[in-house]
């Protein structure tokens, strides 16, 4: 079995494109503190996304509360359309490979469904949404590795429905980085530290495979910045006071060479070792683990389901894997990467110990393509796949974090 991943969609901040879109069969528009919503999307859909958006423009401020109170924001519009032609004419089809943008003068983002899923959708947003506050309230002129590093270091926040766990790891962030570095495909450091946002857009342009490169080592440093900690003291993070001070120094106005080196010194090569020291040792943190593990169940559901096979529980589902010696190929761009040959792993705990069926099961929901696929993989916390029919009549699934306890913690 093979699954190619849909193609890399961009997120791309410009200064200028849109008009006002015109209406829409069944638009709606959200109200929120923080933002304007006008949206096509179902509504129950659209009001996840909407607090969605509130939490994590929440996350933003109280992350980098330090740097001062944020300006007087006007709310931030945002269009989210269901089909990717209502996006694209919106846009006037000029950014083709992107799943969501920002519109820095008209302080406005864009996104579509179809095409990308809803869980891509989500990432795009909390991508988007970032640049959006760091344009507003931390400054308009960041250095581009920062801007996108950052993004994508939200981007990858785990919602819970009362929170965000930021700082998390996924493995596929982790086997691009590893896979850059074995290839000696790095970005040196001086470069990105140096590179100014046509520059990046010309790399971005010339090499589908640079990009990826440049994105995955900008995310990598920032987590480099924020989560580096003492090796005697895990509560003891070793650049994320200077962090904020080279964004506090941005933010009064200072260049970026000279903003940074205050925070971080002039001695680039041994950051850079450092940085690198910490790349080649960075692993895949557990709650990202697990949902790459109930995704990779996900897809094996889908491509059962389509050959017309379906499955009472998880046990017969398991069995029938693992007698089959069943894999799943997947490609990202230039990476490609298959699944554990021991596909026990992916119904197994952290510590390797297989799910209970009252910890792995299927739960019936009306109207859905397939059951649900729901994991509890903390006493506080679970994971529920569910199954829906897109606009061609293919099955895809969505996953969602759900509290089970009231006094769940978010770090």
């Amino acid at each position: 079995m093979t699954r190619t991943l849909g193609r890399l969609f961009l997120a791309i901040a410009l200064a200028a494109l849109a008009l006002p879109a015109p209406a829409r069969a069944g638009e709606r528009t959200l109200n929120r503190p923080h933002y304007l919503i006008h949206t096509d999307l179902d509504p129950q859909l659209a009001d996840d996304l909407a607090n969605r958006l509130e939490a994590m423009y929440g996350e933003y401020s109280q992350r980098l509360a330090t740097l001062g109170k944020a300006p007087n924001v006007p709310r931030m519009e945002v269009y989210l359309f269901r089909n990717q032609s209502d996006y694209l004419r919106f846009t006037d089809g000029k950014i083709r490979n992107s799943g969501g943008l920002f519109l820095p003068g008209r302080n406005l983002l864009a996104a579509f469904l179809n095409g990308q899923g809803r869980q891509q959708m989500r990432r795009t947003l909390q991508h988007e949404a970032f640049h959006q506050f760091a344009y507003n309230a931390i400054s308009p002129d960041l250095p581009i590795w920062l801007n996108e590093g950052l993004a994508q270091f939200f981007e990858e926040g785990l919602w819970n429905g009362a929170g965000f766990s930021v700082g998390e790891v996924p493995p596929r962030r982790v086997r691009q980085l590893q896979a850059d570095i074995r290839a000696n495909r790095m970005v040196p450091f001086g470069t990105l530290l140096s590179m100014t946002d046509v520059e990046w857009a010309k790399r971005l342009s010339s090499s589908r495979e640079q990009g990826s490169v440049q994105y995955n080592q900008s995310w990598a440093m920032v987590h480099f910045l924020a989560m580096a900690h003492s090796p005697r003291d895990e509560k003891q993070f070793l650049y994320r006071n200077r962090l904020i001070d080279f964004l506090r120094l941005l933010h009064i106005g200072k260049p970026a060479d000279e903003a940074f080196q205050t925070a971080f010194g002039n001695n680039i090569p041994a950051f850079e070792q450092r940085f690198s020291e910490y790349a080649a040792t960075l692993t895949a943190t557990p709650e990202a683990t697990m949902i790459e593990n109930q995704n990779v169940l996900a897809d094996l559901l889908v491509d059962f389901n389509r050959q017309g096979r379906q499955f009472d529980d998880v046990e017969s589902f398991r069995r029938f894997v693992v007698q089959g010696h069943f894999k799943l190929h997947y490609q990202l761009g230039e990476l490609e990467w298959n699944t554990n040959p021991d596909i026990n792993v992916y119904f197994a705990d952290s510590d390797g110990q297989r799910f209970l069926s009252t910890d792995l099961y299927f739960a019936s929901r009306t109207a859905a393509a397939l059951p649900d696929l729901v994991c509890r993989f903390t006493p506080q916390l679970k994971l529920r796949t569910r199954f829906f029919q897109t606009a061609n009549g293919a099955v895809d699934h969505d996953l969602q974090i759900e509290v089970t306890q009231a006094t769940a913690s978010i770090r």
